[in-house]
């Protein structure tokens, strides 16, 4: 079977892996992805284990699905328990942070809007 690429779709793999403090990001779509988008981000999160990421709010909805690894959410003031397959709903405006215990926890991210992601 003959495999198109493009710069339409691409492998994981292809996404090189931005360092911050508390993570790594692979942002696949977006001003700062390898497709770069300027209303769609999405991308991958990793947190290492025993981690509390930085508590940070965006201007725009986020959703948060767990592809591996397991942790904590904090939405709000609300802290939830996730796990692969689990998903998460952050509204706009709302303060969140991820906590992981002695797993990493690996996220897909997705959220409209135009937002750069300095931290």
């Amino acid at each position: 079977m003959l495999v198109k690429t493009s710069n339409n779709t691409f492998k994981l793999g292809q996404v090189r892996k931005t360092h911050f403090d508390d993570r790594w990001v692979k942002f696949a779509f977006g001003p700062q992805g390898f497709k770069n988008t300027e209303n769609l981000n999405l991308g991958v999160v990793e947190f290492g284990n025993s981690i509390t990421s930085l508590n940070h709010c965006h201007e725009v909805e986020e959703a948060l699905f767990v592809l591996s690894g397991n942790g904590k959410i904090k939405i709000g003031n609300d802290i939830y328990d996730v796990e692969k397959n689990d998903f998460a709903y952050i509204p706009a405006k709302t303060d969140h942070q991820i906590i992981t215990g002695q797993k990493s926890i690996k996220i897909l991210f997705i959220f409209g809007g135009e937002i750069l992601i300095e931290h």
